[in-house]
């Protein structure tokens, strides 16, 4: 059931018109090798082993590869869907057609061999179909948690509000899925020093499936997770590129007295390139003003100021009537968790608990 349920999402993310990217079809690629995998298992284990022809009992279906090369190049096109392939990249397709070729090795080994070196020559094919997939996978997923990590630097040092950008959820995902292959890691560790691993490898299949199913969460209720912010790491050098200018305390200052004045922290959408635009300097220069000067990314340093309107406003007897999400709301923020988990990280209270602390009465 869940390899069919995987074959339906992995043909909604190909052909639907309302999905297709280069970022989806990769995906498509992960969900399409996990459920042919995961029939040909229920199909395999279903029927007796000698009833099956000898071509069906040894189809190149465990191509393993496929899932970490379209999980990496699914992040890789979903965050940065226009820029240049570096040239390993573009190499992404062999280790599939390797594994394939290694895969189709089992059947002329049981037509040509006599009956005393078949069993040694598969051990050898499977140890090095088993090592493929590991030195593939393990590296390619860390590949993609780094640069799902990049991206989400790049959004704190850009944006004031990530509703709507964060992939964090992805972080996850790629992170449970890195966790699977560990464990099968485990599991062909078991298998060289000659231990059973039928168990450990269970775990591995079970954990394929339950990624199926929360794809499928993703892919068809919660679309609009894959609409994220372009990644432009070019805009924003590090912070440690070059020195700051002997203006910068100016510069600093503006932007302190402009942040006081003008309260530019109550638009929710308020970032970088907007805010440099106001103080006449390039975002790159305001991004090292903000890191070095106040010890912050722009989205806590955005947020900081956010946080101390709310905990005037919930000071303010004029304010009593409001609810504490409405005053969040009209201080900048658009998101009730953020806005809660920040409030408590700036001042060490819940804001329910700091309006009870300093309730004013009229």
């Amino acid at each position: 059931m869940a390899g069919f349920h995987g074959l339906f999402l992995a043909s909604i993310l190909y052909f639907n018109k309302r999905f297709r990217s280069k970022s989806n079809q990769f995906l498509a690629m992960a969900l399409f090798a996990i459920s042919i995998i995961v029939c040909y298992d229920f199909f395999y284990y279903s029927v007796e082993e000698e009833k099956l022809p000898l071509v069906i009992q040894y189809l190149p279906i465990y191509i393993r590869t496929a899932i970490p090369i379209g999980l990496y190049f699914f992040v890789r096109y979903l965050i940065e869907p226009n820029s240049e392939l570096k040239r390993w990249e573009r190499l992404w397709h062999l280790p599939i057609l390797l594994e394939v070729v290694v895969e189709l090795l089992y059947i002329p080994v049981n037509l040509f061999l006599n009956d005393d070196t078949i069993e040694t020559a598969e051990h050898l094919v499977l140890i090095l179909e088993e090592s493929m997939g590991l030195f593939t996978s393990i590296p390619l997923l860390w590949l993609a948690i780094r640069r799902i990590n990049s991206y989400q630097n790049f959004l704190l040092d850009n944006y004031s509000n990530l509703s709507g950008k964060s992939l964090l959820w992805l972080r996850n995902l790629v992170i449970a899925i890195l966790v699977i292959f560990i464990v099968w890691l485990f599991s062909y560790m078991q298998f060289i020093m000659g231990f059973e691993g039928e168990s450990t490898y269970s775990l591995v299949s079970f954990g394929l499936i339950v990624f199926l199913f929360w794809m499928g969460y993703f892919v068809i209720l919660q679309h609009p997770l894959f609409q994220v912010a372009r990644f432009k790491a070019s805009k924003i050098p590090s912070t440690n590129s070059k020195k700051l200018s002997p203006k910068t305390d100016s510069y600093h200052n503006n932007l302190i007295n402009l942040m006081e004045s003008e309260s530019l922290y109550n638009n929710p959408e308020l970032n970088l390139q907007n805010l440099a635009s106001a103080l006449n300097i390039s975002p790159g220069y305001l991004s090292q003003i903000i890191n070095e000067k106040e010890n912050k990314n722009f989205f806590e340093f955005i947020n900081q100021y956010r946080v101390e309107e709310v905990k005037k406003k919930l000071m303010s007897s004029e304010y009593n009537h409001y609810s504490i999400m409405g005053i969040a709301l009209e201080s900048g923020f658009n998101s009730k968790s953020t806005f809660n988990a920040l409030f408590k990280k700036f001042t060490g209270h819940t804001p329910s608990s700091f309006k009870k602390m300093h309730q004013v009465q009229d």
